[in-house]
């Protein structure tokens, strides 16, 4: 089975077992100050259309194109995804740039939620688009999703939004901030850091409510993996931070030709709703597989 074969056969699983042991060195103490709520910050990402307003630093995620599309597709010539959570809101923004974006197929370019309603049309610069929404029925929660998906002249961009509940003002406040980037806008300069758990990390039957995922970024089969047909299971110890992001990843069990490393960025970019313990945002141990297999 040769290289090319296999770029098409490569297979990743994620499991995600939450965990009810306790791990020693997951907890860090850390500034009391950190656990402040942050204040929304403006954020103009390299190479993008957009300024907004997000209400914590998000992470970013560069995922690899194929030089080759369908000849009925446009080629996408690059593909980000920002992902933060603050406020009570998870902010998840994917940005796909093409020569002619408006060419780009649905497929993946669209939410993977066909349950969602029209909710109503959002104008900014020029640019009119639909909002969507859903309600997740949880057993410990209901949440709810906003999805909205728009062209600009380069890129492609789909936006979701999460809040616990039915409404949350943060909504509305991200919305009302997007606009197309202009001259005088300054690039958002800053370099991602790894992230350590806000106080103490409690095991999922210690919490009053558990952590809500909301979206599970998936690991990249490197070309060296492929080449050498590695297969096998990535697993990882981390915490569901009180702030809303994934910290303290520890490998258990690692894979060579950089699957362990693709599989610890994509731990990180998990976006979810802290844990709750007596109405308070805590942290909480996870355990996490990533299956790796070629068929």
């Amino acid at each position: 089975m040769n290289t090319q074969r296999l770029r098409h056969l490569a297979f990743v699983s994620v499991v995600i077992l939450l965990s009810n042991q306790s791990y020693s060195g997951l907890a860090n103490e850390i500034p009391a100050s950190f656990q402040d709520e942050p204040a929304w910050v403006t954020f103009a990402p390299e190479g993008e259309e957009l300024t907004l307003m997000v209400p914590a630093w998000p992470t970013i995620r560069n995922y690899p194109v194929s030089p080759t599309r369908d000849p009925d597709h446009e080629t996408i010539l690059a593909h980000r995804a920002y992902s933060g959570y603050g406020s009570g809101l998870v902010v998840i923004i994917e940005s796909y740039k093409a020569k002619q974006p408006q060419k780009l197929g649905r497929g993946p370019l669209t939410f993977a939620d066909n349950g969602a309603v029209f909710e109503r049309d959002i104008s900014f610069d020029g640019i009119t688009a639909k909002l969507y929404r859903s309600t997740y029925e949880g057993r410990s929660a209901t949440h709810t999703r906003h999805f909205v998906r728009f062209a600009t002249k380069e890129h492609v961009y789909l936006v979701t939004l999460a809040t616990l509940g039915d409404t949350n003002p943060a909504v509305d406040r991200f919305l009302s901030s997007l606009r197309l980037r202009r001259p005088e806008d300054r690039t958002t300069s800053y370099s991602q850091h790894t992230i350590f758990v806000l106080g103490y990390a409690f095991s999922p039957t210690q919490v009053t409510r558990r952590a809500i995922i909301v979206w599970k970024s998936e690991p990249f089969y490197t070309d060296r993996a492929r080449a050498h047909q590695i297969v096998g299971t990535v697993k990882l110890e981390a915490v569901l931070g009180a702030d809303g992001y994934v910290a303290n990843i520890n490998v258990t069990e690692g894979l060579k030709d950089g699957l362990t490393e693709s599989a610890i960025e994509a731990a990180r970019n998990i976006r979810f709703f802290p844990a709750e313990k007596d109405g308070k945002p805590v942290s909480q141990q996870i355990m996490l597989e990533y299956n790796f297999n070629v068929y």
